[in-house]
């Protein structure tokens, strides 16, 4: 569904999102962070298990939404506010939330992305 499309209000249910969330994750996070959520010890933090995932929902979404810059340089870690519409970013994080050992029970609607990106 082309995100244009999209219903920015629609309230998605948690297998849903899961499920779009595993299709963002294998074509946007894989390649970094891995299909197991381990990442690359010393290049691509883990997400399984990360104090970032299942902390405040609002720092994860920082993250995903703005990417990571250290002492003023952009990381690997790239913005994906200008890449992944509304319902990706939402299903992605609450795969992510949900995923491999990671057990934060919440689920991240679009029309939260859509206030963040304000």
């Amino acid at each position: 569904v082309a995100a244009a499309a999209e219903d920015p209000a629609k309230v998605w249910e948690a297998k849903d999102l899961m499920a779009r969330g595993e299709k963002v994750y294998a074509a946007n996070c894989v390649a970094c962070h891995q299909a197991n959520g381990k990442g690359v010890p010393g290049a691509f933090p883990a997400l399984d298990g990360s104090k970032v995932v299942n902390g405040p929902t609002a720092d994860q979404l920082n993250v995903v939404m703005n990417g990571v810059s250290k002492n003023g340089a952009p990381t690997a870690m790239v913005a994906w506010k200008g890449t992944l519409s509304d319902a990706d970013i939402a299903a992605v994080v609450t795969y992510e939330r949900n995923a491999w050992g990671n057990k934060a029970g919440d689920v991240v609607q679009p029309a939260e992305i859509r206030a963040a990106r304000k």
